[in-house]
């Protein structure tokens, strides 16, 4: 999609995209746009005002840079649960395993912290007869090789969980900024659109319990499925949506998170589960 009156650094057609088809720029509530990708897109705002940026997150919820990481397509583990010694996992369109999307490597770092696998830091301290040395250090094996479509375990490793919890630091750290520089409250907030790969299959619970997502009840958030494209769509059939991209991008504040002191401070706050400051996550204070 073109840009049309300007363009930010790595906030462009996906997030004018989804400003379009979550309609932000006509509600009186204030409301919060989250596209999860490689640089997590982020618009907070409402019909009088809206400010962005983006946060470099890095490809690991693409299901790139991390071992046994793929698209959220057939074959995806989507959902993960562990009991103990035991674990379910849930795959796209309920295919043999194949590797592990998004969603599912969120999953898997809410359960092995709820089970004291990991530590706050995402390092596994825990005894479990899933977790072994591998190549690249300690590792936790999610499907063995007799149930994987692979013929070879599916495993997430020390260095995935660290990676994926510098993707999720970076995107939070960003919503951090966003809320400071905009002088509004995170109570303030009354609607978070998530758009993304992974949008469809993400448990909201378990985004909040790692610090993805802000701990707001799961009735405040909704899912756009693939916005960048039915924002395309509409760009190409309708003159009046092409009128009112113009307004979308007119509307724009763009925050350069690199030149934002605060946001490194922000984010190593937020390299921890699900943060250092607890008491932006109440409802898991007592988990």
């Amino acid at each position: 999609m073109e840009v049309v009156g300007g363009a930010y650094p790595y906030v462009g057609g996906d997030i004018t995209s989804g400003l379009l088809i979550s309609r932000i720029y006509e509600r009186e509530e204030l409301s919060l746009l989250i596209d999860i990708g490689t640089n997590g897109e982020i618009v907070l705002g409402n019909k009088e005002w809206m400010v962005c940026c983006s946060a470099s997150a890095g490809p690991a919820f693409e299901g790139s840079g991390v071992k046994h990481g793929m698209r959220a397509v057939a074959g995806g583990i989507q959902g993960v649960w562990i009991n103990g010694e035991k674990v379910k996992v849930e795959t796209i369109d309920n295919q043999i395993p194949l590797g592990i999307c998004g969603s599912g490597y969120i999953d898997i770092i809410s359960e092995l912290y709820k089970n004291g696998i990991t530590d706050r830091s995402g390092v596994i301290v825990g005894e479990n007869k899933r977790v072994r040395e591998g190549e690249e250090g300690k590792e936790f094996i999610v499907v063995p090789k007799e149930e994987s479509g692979t013929g070879e375990d599916i495993v997430i490793t020390q260095v995935d969980i660290e990676n994926l919890i510098r993707a999720k630091a970076a995107i939070f750290a960003a919503l951090s900024i966003l809320i400071k520089k905009s002088g509004v409250e995170w109570e303030d907030i009354s609607k978070v659109y998530v758009a993304g790969g992974f949008g469809t299959y993400l448990n909201i619970k378990k985004a909040i319990s790692i610090g993805l997502l802000p701990d707001f009840p799961v009735e405040k958030f909704e899912f756009l499925d693939n916005a960048s494209l039915l924002g395309c769509q509409a760009y190409l059939l309708s003159e009046k949506a092409r009128d009112i991209t113009k307004k979308i991008v007119s509307m724009l504040t763009y925050i350069e998170l690199s030149t934002e002191p605060e946001y490194m401070e922000e984010y190593l706050k937020a390299l921890f589960l699900p943060h250092t400051d607890l008491n932006l996550f109440p409802s898991l204070k007592n988990d």
